[in-house]
């Protein structure tokens, strides 16, 4: 008999707090001092789609939109965007700023989206929370699009790094983890931005970039994994994929299964 450790998806899917707008900025997690309308970088570059890999008029699920800093610019110059956040507030908050720029406001978790293949060619985020919790989740769902999942930060120094929390550690892991077990290929790359932070003047600002390339192959045993953490139904060959994908993920959020 062998024991398996793998994603808890109950655990994963627990609600820690309220999500309101702005609770990163002025409620008891605070990481700033003052309250912004923006996430930590706010991207202004006619160049962006070209840095980050994404074709005008390709189809891009943003997930952990928070204020749609970074969504919005993507759609602007082309790209097809569905918003989406946990926070329902903050879904409002997105639908009455922006309207028609993205097709789709979507109240969910990132854990749950997207349900179906080749919806999307790229699951898109800016410093999400929870890379060792959903965020895997959420990026082993990117493996069911046609292209596959982006992951951006902005690079911090000094003392800012700590703002980064475990983002340097967890996005590569996420990427180089997938690829290893579902045989996609992976890339981290930096990039120059030109962004603004806050009411700071605009800039070039480095961002680190982490892609994951889906195919035909990974799709396949993507959505079989899916299905077996969802409904809690596993062949030895699921047990063994996701026992390796438990790598990318923190051990309060893993569980024991023996066979």
């Amino acid at each position: 008999m062998k024991t398996y450790k793998i994603p808890n998806i109950k655990e994963i899917l627990k609600p820690r707090w309220k999500h309101e707008p702005g609770f990163g900025m002025n409620k008891q997690f605070t990481l700033h001092k003052r309250e912004s309308f923006q996430q930590s970088t706010a991207p202004e570059d006619k160049l962006l789609l070209k840095k980050l890999g994404i074709r005008k008029g390709g189809k891009v699920l943003a997930i952990a939109g928070y204020y749609a800093s970074w969504a919005s610019e993507i759609a602007k110059l082309g790209a097809r965007v569905d918003y989406s956040d946990i926070s329902s507030s903050l879904v409002k908050w997105s639908r009455d700023k922006y309207g028609k720029l993205f097709g789709k406001y979507i109240l969910s978790g990132y854990e749950l989206i997207p349900n179906k293949e080749k919806e999307y060619d790229w699951t898109f985020t800016f410093e999400a929370c929870g890379g060792g919790s959903g965020l895997p989740i959420a990026y082993l769902r990117s493996l069911l699009n046609r292209k596959g999942g982006i992951l951006v930060y902005h690079q911090r120094y000094g003392k800012a790094r700590v703002k980064m929390g475990s983002k340097p550690k967890n996005y590569p892991l996420i990427v180089k983890t997938m690829a290893k077990v579902y045989g996609a290929e992976y890339k981290t790359k930096k990039i120059r931005v030109r962004a603004h932070r806050f009411e700071k003047p605009i800039k070039m600002i480095t961002h680190n970039v982490f892609i994951i390339k889906t195919n035909e192959q990974a799709r396949k045993l993507a959505r079989q994994d899916i299905k077996a953490l969802f409904t809690n139904k596993f062949n030895i060959e699921s047990l063994e994929r996701l026992n390796k994908f438990s790598e990318a993920i923190a051990d309060d959020y893993l569980k024991e299964i023996r066979r």
